[in-house]
């Protein structure tokens, strides 16, 4: 009875401590524009308890959030940046597709919001992708990455062998379309997924000395190199090996990960926000993730594509820029340590666990911690590195060699212009 009564009262203290914060600050109305609006998205759900916690510890900041499809958001944020009219914070991409609305004044630098002890707190390079002229312009969640997820139980009821370098996924695939099963997907319709698969394939055969040079339009920066065809090459390779469905170029991400859920397909390339969505499964325990094959010859094994990717930003002209930048930070910094517990994400900022929230990370996000620890590089994704029109040719481009109408020659040949 007095172990009750004692909760109680702190409970009713906790009220009035949250109730007194409140009163003390006029109420702010403040709007998110994010992404996850389908409840199958794996971060969703970290993200709504990020929310969660940013209203407790903030009563007086009220949130209206606009959920949005990531591509249907790229849009509408393209939209409203053209009539002033951004969210006060909004999720968006780091590089050149961040650096599009920056250079609209879109976007508030947040360097006098910002101190060393919260600068502290983040992983080294993190806010690379996200600075332009010492400005820091967005604070990110997660540090990304794509990585090769296997359904193990599809390999071993066939007899292949999970693949470690190139000629054993040609081989893997190979193997899987005689036994009659799917060797891969992505989601075609969709772009950006097609991409995550032609930019690790651009790495591996190119590097990523060229690939970055080429992507961020460096001094020397050419698609024009054997490597690159090379690379591009393989996946008209994959397609004319049968690698993927038929319709596969018309099939958006959601419908792409039906199949792949369900065990009927052999291989995805997706970004470590998968393991998520795979740890929910029944059949969780017959998926692995795996560093993308290596190419012989070529000192690219432990490179990977992503990094810091994706940020939270606050409008240029949010009438409640404290409270605003508040909102970012602490979504930002909750998230990546939510993100990462859901299997939603790798922290990019340090988080400190228990060993029971230790015990909650799935094995197939330590899978990815494992192969990322040891990451020679990590390169920001093409289509976000690269800025407007030159961002959507490569997505264009990357979906004729997933649609089979163009080879690795010609996908260089006509990538080569955004250098004019």
């Amino acid at each position: 009875m007095k172990k009750l009564l004692a909760l109680l009262l702190a409970l009713t203290l906790c009220l009035g401590l949250v109730t007194a914060l409140a009163e003390e600050h006029e109420e702010v109305t403040l709007t998110f524009g994010s992404i996850w609006s389908s409840e199958s998205e794996a971060t969703r759900a970290p993200f709504l308890k990020t929310l969660e916690e940013f209203q407790a510890e903030y009563p007086w900041i009220k949130i209206e959030v606009d959920w949005n499809e990531a591509n249907a958001w790229k849009e509408k944020g393209d939209t409203l940046a053209t009539q002033n009219a951004m969210p006060d914070v909004f999720y968006w991409n780091a590089g050149g597709i961040l650096k599009e609305k920056v250079d609209m004044g879109q976007v508030l630098a947040l360097n006098d919001y910002l101190d060393d002890e919260t600068l502290g707190r983040l992983i080294d390079g993190a806010l690379a992708n996200m600075t332009f002229d010492d400005k820091i312009y967005g604070l990110p969640y997660t540090n990304a990455c794509s990585v090769l997820y296997c359904n193990k139980a599809l390999f071993d009821a066939n007899g292949v062998k999970v693949p470690e370098t190139w000629d054993e996924m040609l081989a893997a695939v190979e193997a899987f379309k005689a036994a009659g099963v799917t060797p891969m997907i992505t989601g075609g319709a969709d772009r950006w997924p097609t991409n995550m698969l032609g930019d690790i394939l651009l790495l591996r055969f190119a590097g990523d000395a060229d690939l970055r040079k080429a992507c961020f339009k460096q001094e020397g920066g050419t698609f024009k190199t054997d490597g690159m065809v090379a690379g591009a090459q393989a996946l008209a390779d994959l397609v004319a090996a049968g690698a993927f469905p038929d319709d596969v170029a018309a099939l958006t991400r959601d419908e792409s990960e039906v199949p792949w859920h369900n065990g009927e397909v052999a291989m995805y390339v997706m970004g470590q926000w998968e393991a998520g969505n795979l740890a929910a499964l029944p059949n969780a325990a017959d998926f692995i993730a795996v560093p993308f094959p290596a190419v012989e010859g070529v000192d690219s094994a432990k490179a990977f594509m992503g990094g810091p990717a994706e940020q939270f930003c606050v409008a240029a002209y949010t009438e409640h820029p404290e409270e605003a930048f508040l909102l970012c930070q602490f979504c930002a910094e909750h998230l990546s340590k939510n993100g990462y517990l859901s299997g939603a994400g790798l922290p990019c900022w340090k988080v400190e666990l228990t060993d029971e929230e230790q015990a909650q990370i799935a094995p197939i996000t330590q899978q990815i911690v494992a192969a990322t620890n040891e990451a020679s590089s990590f390169l920001l994704w093409c289509n976000t590195a690269l800025e407007g029109e030159d961002s959507n040719l490569i997505m264009d481009e990357t979906l004729l060699l997933l649609q089979g109408d163009i080879d690795g020659q010609t996908f260089c040949d006509d990538m080569e212009s955004i250098f004019e």
